[in-house]
């Protein structure tokens, strides 16, 4: 596991093949010699919360989740900050270059992040230089902000710069990062001097929303209507064509069983002829019925008198 060790302004790196809590304490110290002993570590997880590492058992949840990168704060005093006269305090505000929490004095504002500050000490270094930032140390300073970046800044935007709010895990919450910024833009005092504006304009906006809903209820209900008989055009059409097929199936089994009798009564009156021919024969011939009906057998294509006169030829 790669470890991340933050402290004054300062971030070192190692690795532990088997992570244990003590080794990390004892790397601390080596790298700190006169740090106070007393210091505690913390990490912040996949929702930004702060979770503090004061055993081995809360280490061992991340070897288990097989987390293979994490940053570790180290945390030295829970001694309330010393606040310097005429500083300001930004109490809703940590600096995302060493964490302090939180930022007295000149605070700066990223005007690209979403989320971004630094203090004046990581300012200095010229931490995060790829984009702007907006200086905020008197509380004119901050309304003067407002003013001026209220449009841009009044629904925080995710740039993806800066402190990994992700904490080790490398997934994003944003959904609580930015109900953050919004309870702590509500919890502002100056937010009261802005409020029945805010609440003017919110009731006009939902007032509009309803109104477009009305209107689209009542254009659906007179559409309905004309549905419906469309709806009822396109029964009958089908009711129609059913019939339709129905009669041309009804004529079909009709021609085939007219074509089933004509042919049934083809072949009896078929069979009549020849019955009468065997029995002519027979009396011409005197002859046996089965010697007569092998004859007519050979020549029932021909008419009685030719079958006579062939046999009788013949014999």
């Amino acid at each position: 596991m790669k470890i991340k060790i933050v402290h004054n302004n300062e971030i070192h790196l190692f690795k532990q093949q088997n992570p244990n809590l003590q080794g990390i304490r004892e790397h601390i110290k080596k790298i700190y010699p006169n740090i106070n002993t007393n210091f505690t570590l913390a990490y912040n997880d996949s929702e930004n919360d702060q979770i503090s590492l004061s055993c081995q058992d809360d280490l061992q949840v991340l070897v288990d989740e097989g987390i293979q990168t994490i940053k570790v704060f180290v945390l030295t005093s829970n001694k309330p900050q010393q606040i310097p006269q005429g500083k300001m305090v930004h109490k809703r505000h940590t600096c995302d270059g060493c964490q302090t929490y939180p930022i007295v004095g000149s605070r700066f504002k990223c005007l690209e992040c979403s989320n971004y500050d630094l203090c004046e000490e990581c300012q200095a270094k010229d931490m995060h230089n790829h984009h702007k930032f907006y200086k905020i140390s008197t509380q004119e300073e901050l309304e003067q902000f407002r003013k001026e970046h209220w449009g841009k800044f009044g629904h925080w935007r995710h740039r993806g710069c800066g402190f990994n709010r992700n904490g080790p895990h490398g997934h994003g919450h944003h959904g609580h990062e930015a109900f953050k910024q919004f309870r702590e833009f509500f919890q502002d005092p100056a937010f009261k001097e802005i409020k029945q504006t805010v609440c003017t304009i919110a009731k006009d906006f939902f007032g509009v929303i309803k109104t477009e809903i009305e209107k689209h209820k009542n254009s659906k209900q007179q559409e309905q209507p004309q549905e419906e008989c469309n709806t009822n055009i396109n029964e009958e059409t089908l009711e129609e064509t059913k019939q339709e097929i129905q009669q041309e199936i009804q004529q079909e089994i009709q021609q085939e069983i007219q074509q089933e009798n004509t042919k049934e009564s083809n072949d009896n009156k078929i069979q009549k002829e020849i019955e009468e021919k065997i029995k002519e024969l027979i009396q011409v011939l005197q002859c046996d019925e089965k010697i007569a009906r092998e004859y007519i057998e050979c020549f029932k294509e021909l008419p009685l008198n030719e079958i006579v006169d062939i046999i009788l030829e013949k014999q």
